[in-house]
């Protein structure tokens, strides 16, 4: 059986390169990307960041506006907290059934 002394060696990160971050948004399952690049994570949850680095993140999920930051630490561990604004439903009257006859 392996042991683990903290969280960092158990992910393989080394001590002064990464930052981690707890990415939350108030709407549960947003995806979160980073970089401009979809990773497989939803909100909430813990990522591994570049420390002292700018790294864009941006939290998006399905009938809400994006919501993107910039984040940098020099911490061990940080925190980012949003709040996702809702789009709100607009109905088109017979705007379906003209662009269907074309």
């Amino acid at each position: 059986m392996t042991w683990f002394k903290n969280l960092r060696e158990l992910l393989g990160i080394q001590k002064n390169e990464m930052c981690l971050c707890m990415v939350v948004s108030e709407q549960e399952g947003a995806e979160i990307w980073i970089d401009g690049k979809k990773t497989n994570y939803v909100t909430p949850k813990l990522v591994a960041l570049p420390k002292d680095t700018e790294v864009k993140i941006t939290v998006k999920l399905i009938a809400h506006k994006d919501h993107t930051a910039f984040v940098r630490s020099s911490h061990n561990l940080t925190y980012y907290h949003c709040n996702l604004e809702r789009i709100p439903l607009r109905l088109i009257h017979n705007e379906i059934y003209k662009s269907a006859a074309l």
